[in-house]
């Protein structure tokens, strides 16, 4: 029997034939159409230079193109186990250059340009070999039959294969010069290995499709992610080179994909994302020159092992994300190597605390910068490791650290949810947030240092804390800062060459005592919405604003020293019932500033020698000033604009440059007869008070003035 088949095909091989297609007439047709009407299934058809028309291969052939030969218009197979070579088609209109309609098919060195699309394959088993395909406004290549293999062929177009309800096809060595390089959809199986890619869309996106391979590729250009993964499970991702673009890979409602060995660099956002991923596993992979090495975006489970992070923005950063496991991972010489927070609000439907996207399962393996990450979940009475890269303490009570020296870390010491805590003596530098406390209570921190970060001490709705003893220097937002906080202490610390100093947001009978705050750009000392707080003994030196206060009411400030500020010494804005009492405001521009506030108490402040007023209110009411000093301003002593039903008496006014103050009419400059005016040093009286008006430049009089300086003592 095997001897009769062999015997068989040597008959039919003889009988194959070889038919010639040549448009000036010298061969067996003029036209492939004709030549195919010609053949039988077996024979060959070869074509002359020339330009033909296109043609429907209906039986089983071997069609070669010889020199120039071009089809214009669609070359359509709709018979299985023919072979094309060196065949160049061109479509006409939307129609697709070649159509691969029947199975077992080989294409070889041909070209396929198509207005639209170039090829579409729809039967199964056939191969695209060394082609060239050029849809630069659609397709090049529509590939929906299966076990299909593309190999060592240059795609150029709008988009450059489309894989779509498909299964184990391979699409290998290829180059792919696209805006969308590879687009799958609802596939699985199918293989994508050693090809280049380069554009400015996405090098690879799988759509709903799973248990695809996707290796060894070399992804560049300006894509907006090399590898797009979207909803879809169980991929392989092993690797792949991509540089540039927004995202290397990501993960967008994938669950369960492999993500390994790929080296991923200069992604302008990430080198890994993921979005909403879960169960996924990403080991091994090298991340350099991103904005995040790896970044889990509201991800859930997903398992980090053994990767390297150099040289990003962030190393790696889970925002919005919970419970994902971290091991041997090392991170190195990045801007900040390990950022841990709770990412934008649409995360929030993830957890039922804000508290839950900081449980993450990390390990001391992983390492930053050579030293352990420590990132401690629902412990107590620790004391923690001072060799530790990164301290997290989440959930944690009484747990203490001391001599901790970290830099290059989101938060270099980052407490969540925790009571009892403490932290002393230890630097943190170049980091987002030396310290950042969220939702503690009952916690110290003293005698720490943090320099060169952008905020040197955050706390967030935390409560009854203390900051002792520390120092804040060149950090680019501000040295402290507290939102929405409760009677939080500030003792003897000192905020220097931030951009602010001192910072305190919506947080409640918080007290700053002791502390300096020089050489910062904006407001040395700054409280905003912060109401019955107290600000004490404290000097502000050199800022912009020397001790700024915005819609704070029932504040005290006592004993302060606003020194040399290049605006205001003190500026109260939109205040109700504060008082300043003892404070000095000398050698600002401005000593004391007042707009928009109400029932402010005065008194027993120093505000001399100010480039400006040393008092200037606007829209001031029902304020009492009393027994301050306000000598040798080079404007005014006091200037009053727009203000009603302020009460100043007892005041000293010296030497003021160019008058002693200036006045509206609408406010009361004595306490009657008995109790007298005030002191003015260019108005002459006999008798304290005297009897002899001071009529207050522009309105205004008073009508009570004293003989001598202090005379109502």
């Amino acid at each position: 029997m095997r001897y009769l088949i062999a015997f068989i095909l040597l008959i039919a091989s003889c009988q194959a034939k070889t038919i010639v297609v040549d448009s000036g007439g010298s061969g067996d047709a003029t036209s492939l159409a004709s030549a195919i009407t010609m053949a039988s299934s077996g024979d060959t058809i070869l074509i002359k230079p020339g330009n033909y028309s296109g043609a429907i291969v209906d039986r089983s052939l071997i069609i070669n193109g010889s020199g120039q030969a071009q089809l214009d218009g669609s070359l359509i197979i709709i018979a299985p186990g023919c072979k094309i070579t060196n065949l160049a088609t061109k479509s006409i209109g939307r129609d697709p250059a070649i159509v691969l309609q029947s199975s077992d098919n080989l294409l070889v060195r041909c070209r396929a340009d198509g207005a639209s699309i170039g090829i579409r394959a729809t039967g199964d088993d056939n191969t695209v070999l060394d082609c060239n395909v050029d849809a630069p406004r659609g397709t090049c290549m529509e590939l929906l039959g299966k076990r299909c293999k593309v190999l060592n062929s240059t795609f150029l177009g709008n988009v450059g294969i489309k894989l779509n309800g498909t299964i184990q096809n391979t699409i290998a060595g290829c180059e792919i010069l696209a805006a969308q390089g590879v687009l799958m959809d609802l596939s699985i199986k199918n293989r994508i290995e050693k090809n280049s890619f380069y554009g400015s869309g996405f090098g690879v996106v799988l759509s709903r499709s799973s248990s695809n391979q996707i290796l060894e590729n070399n992804i560049s250009g300006t894509y907006i992610s090399g590898i797009d993964v979207v909803d879809s499970k169980e991929n392989n991702i092993t690797g792949n080179f991509i540089s540039g673009g927004k995202l290397g890979i990501s993960l967008r409602g994938s669950q369960g994909n492999n993500v390994t060995e790929n080296v991923c660099q200069k992604g302008e956002r990430a080198g890994i994302y993921g979005d909403g991923a879960v169960y996924n596993y990403l080991s091994y992979n090298e991340l350099s020159e991103n904005g995040n090495g790896i970044l889990l975006s509201g991800s859930i489970e997903n398992g980090l092992k053994s990767n390297s992070a150099s040289r990003n923005i962030y190393g790696i950063s889970l925002r919005g994300s919970k419970g994902n496991v971290l091991r041997d991972n090392v991170m190195f010489a990045n801007s900040y190597n390990l950022r841990v927070d709770e990412g934008a609000s649409s995360s929030a439907h993830l957890a039922a605390s804000s508290h839950d996207f900081y449980v993450q399962d990390i390990d001391e393996s992983n390492l930053v910068d050579g030293r352990p990450v420590c990132y401690l979940i629902n412990e107590a009475d620790l004391v923690a490791p001072s060799v530790c890269g990164f301290l997290g303490i989440i959930s944690c009570k009484n747990i203490t650290a001391s001599n901790l020296r970290i830099s290059n870390s989101s938060a270099g010491i980052l407490a969540v949810n925790s009571t009892d805590w403490k932290i002393v003596d230890s630097g943190i530098s170049l980091s987002e947030n030396g310290i950042y406390l969220k939702d503690c209570s009952a916690w110290t921190v003293k005698g720490c240092r943090a320099a060169n970060c952008q905020i040197g001490y955050a706390a967030s709705s935390s409560s009854d804390g203390t900051f002792k003893d520390d120092l804040a220097s060149n950090c680019s937002e501000e040295g402290f800062r507290a939102d929405d906080s409760l009677n939080l202490s500030l003792e003897n610390c000192s905020a220097k060459s931030c951009a602010k100093g001192i910072n305190l947001m919506r947080s409640r009978l918080c007290n700053v005592w002791n502390s300096r705050a020089d050489q910062n750009q904006e407001a040395g000392i700054q409280l905003t919405s912060s109401d019955r707080c107290s600000l004490i003994g404290n000097i502000a030196s050199l800022n912009d604003q020397g001790i700024a206060l915005a819609g704070s009411n029932e504040c005290v400030l006592t004993n302060n020293r606003a020194e040399a500020n290049q605006r205001d010494g003190i500026s109260l804005v939109q205040l109700l019932n504060c008082e300043l009492q003892d404070n000095d405001a000398i050698g600002n521009a401005q000593g004391i500033f007042v707009q928009s506030s109400k029932k402010l108490l005065i008194k027993g402040n120093n505000m001399s020698e100010n480039s400006r007023n040393g008092l200037y209110m606007s829209g001031a009411v029902g304020c009492n000033v009393t027994d301050n000093r306000l000598q040798s301003n080079r404007i005014a002593g006091a200037n009053l604009v727009d203000c009603t039903a302020n009460f100043l008496y007892h005041n000293l006014f010296l030497d003021n440059a160019a008058q002693d103050a200036v006045d509206n009419n609408q406010n009361q400059w004595d306490a009657g007869p008995n109790d007298g005016g005030n002191y003015w040093s260019d108005h002459k009286v006999v008798g304290n008070p005297g009897d002899v008006p001071m009529q207050i430049p522009t309105k205004g009089v008073d009508r009570y003035p004293f003989q001598d300086p202090g005379g109502w003592l």
